[in-house]
C-alpha cells in the first residue's frame, strides 16, 4: 500500500489519535454498560451497537472533518 500524504505536526496528529480514541472509549463504555436509553449523540446521529460498521461509521465521522482542517491548516499534505 502506498502512503498518498505526510504529516507535517506531529503533536497535532497525536491528539486527533488520542480524541477519536476518547470518542470511540465513550460510546464503547455506554454500549456495555447498556445506557441505551442515556446513549449520548453520535456524530452521525445514528444509534451506536458496538458492531465493525458502527465503529467505523463514527471514526469517520470523527476524523474525517478534522483531517480536512488539518489539511487546510498545512498538517497534511497530499503527495503527488
Amino acid at each position: 500500500m502506498t502512503k498518498n500524504f505526510t504529516v507535517t505536526d506531529q503533536a497535532w496528529a497525536h491528539e486527533l489519535e488520542k480524541g477519536v480514541e476518547a470518542y470511540t472509549d465513550m460510546l464503547f463504555e455506554a454500549t456495555w454498560d447498556g445506557l441505551d436509553e442515556m446513549m449520548p449523540d453520535t456524530l452521525s446521529g445514528e444509534p451506536f451497537c458496538g458492531c465493525g460498521p458502527c465503529f467505523w461509521r463514527e471514526t469517520l465521522f470523527y476524523l474525517v472533518p478534522r483531517l480536512l482542517e488539518g489539511y487546510n491548516e498545512g498538517k497534511v499534505k497530499l503527495e503527488d
